[in-house]
């Protein structure tokens, strides 16, 4: 999962680092980033690239008592939070409640959680609280669970480790990542897991099934394959290298024709998720054993993660099998190039920001997905302020997003991490 943040004021400083872990690519784009000494050692620790224009440092003791606060990613309130009576609190992703934090949840006058509630089944039975507005879903875990990691891999070193007569819950899923791992040992020790979906390796299932839940899906995969969970992968030399010549790969993936080689020496290939891959690819794509929701075949010339693309009229009727611009920064469409040109010629992917005329938006909305920004406005800099003197405009032409669990976007005034 990738993130993109384009702000005008990035406060960094009550950044939690477990919230960010999940994505592989950070990118902040904004004219002002506050940081203190804690925050710059987290941002240094993970995949973050910003893009600001001024850099200030500044501790939180000088912004004075706040009880409003407003989170975007994960908040945990747990029997040891410590807020002011009264707070007002609103969460733009997952609430986890631990278990024994009824007496913490009465501090606050009012909680609004757009996204997920995490909580022991004695919290949920209490539910709804007052002052409490849930815009999306609660999920609920037995109390004497422990709460793992949404998306948890299951390791050899897992049944040496755990203690006897204990339980698991996963949000999401539970994925056996070692065709050695001891389930033997596991279920001697009277282990038991909670999740909505558990993949399992065809040799264990028959003693790995009794330990979950009987609602969990089950999905069974080879013995010989790499399991990788991630929702964007790029197959190459260095991602066989490390993963082997049979993947199972829970997310996307991409192979462009630069990686032909890496393609040939893929045994099989299992996604769940799509498969985009270049032309060129495709024949070898046939010839390997292949299994995922999609095939994307992109065809044409490719242009790809670089900072700053600019098309221009020539260089898309010299293209007479098209242009794919992706994960891009910046997308720069000259004046001259003619709507119904941009139709039949372009496909704009990933890209954070796209400017173009008026004129243009409508084609290249139409050719465009996974697109932060679609507008007419101007930049200060190489790197700098994505939104300019027009940024107002650019909100109402945001180009909707038809990728959304590849990467997620954050536009705002004001955004803290």
């Amino acid at each position: 999962m990738k993130l993109r943040i384009n702000c005008e004021t990035c406060d960094a400083r009550k950044i939690n680092e477990e919230n960010y872990k999940e994505f592989s690519q950070i990118k902040i784009y904004t004219e002002e980033l506050l940081v203190d000494d804690r925050s710059k050692e987290v941002l240094n620790r993970l995949p973050f690239n910003i893009k600001a224009e001024e850099v200030r440092s500044k501790d939180l003791s000088e912004d004075g008592p706040n009880k409003n606060i407003s989170i975007n990613g994960i908040y945990d309130i747990t029997p040891e939070s410590s807020v002011a009576d009264g707070t007002a609190i609103v969460i733009n992703g997952v609430l986890k409640v631990a278990p024994g934090s009824q007496e913490a949840l009465k501090k606050f006058s009012r909680i609004t959680v757009n996204g997920l509630i995490l909580c022991p089944k004695s919290i949920a039975a209490l539910l709804p609280l007052p002052g409490l507005t849930i815009n999306g879903m609660t999920k609920a875990y037995p109390d004497e669970y422990v709460l793992l990691e949404n998306r948890y891999k299951l390791d050899k070193y897992f049944p040496m480790r755990v203690p006897e007569n204990s339980g698991y819950y996963a949000a999401s899923f539970i994925y056996d990542s070692d065709i050695t791992i001891d389930f033997g040992k596991l279920v001697g020790k009277n282990i038991k897991f909670s999740t909505e979906k558990v993949y399992i390796r065809k040799s264990h299932i028959e003693t790995a099934i009794p330990l979950f839940n009987i609602e969990a899906e089950i999905v069974e995969i080879p013995d010989d394959c790499s399991v990788v969970v991630a929702d964007q992968n790029e197959i190459d030399a260095n991602f066989v290298d490390t993963n082997g010549e049979s993947l199972y790969i829970i997310g996307n993936a991409h192979i462009s024709a630069a990686n032909k080689e890496a393609l040939e020496r893929i045994k099989s290939l299992i996604v769940e998720g799509t498969i985009t891959a270049d032309a060129d690819c495709e024949q070898l794509l046939k010839e390997r054993y292949v299994k995922c929701d999609k095939i994307i075949i992109s065809k044409g010339k490719v242009i790809e993660d670089v900072a700053i693309a600019t098309i221009d009229k020539g260089t898309l009727e010299g293209a007479l099998s098209g242009i794919i611009v992706r994960d891009c920064a910046l997308l720069k469409i000259d004046k001259d190039v003619p709507p119904e040109l941009i139709r039949q010629r372009l496909k704009v992917r990933d890209c954070a920001k796209v400017t173009c005329t008026s004129e243009q938006k409508g084609a290249v909305s139409s050719v465009s997905s996974d697109v932060a920004f679609i507008g007419t406005d101007s930049i200060k800099s190489l790197f700098g302020n994505l939104f300019g003197s027009g940024a107002e405009e650019s909100y109402e032409n945001a180009a909707p997003s038809a990728f959304e669990d590849d990467t997620k976007y954050v536009n705002a005034e004001y955004y803290e991490l």
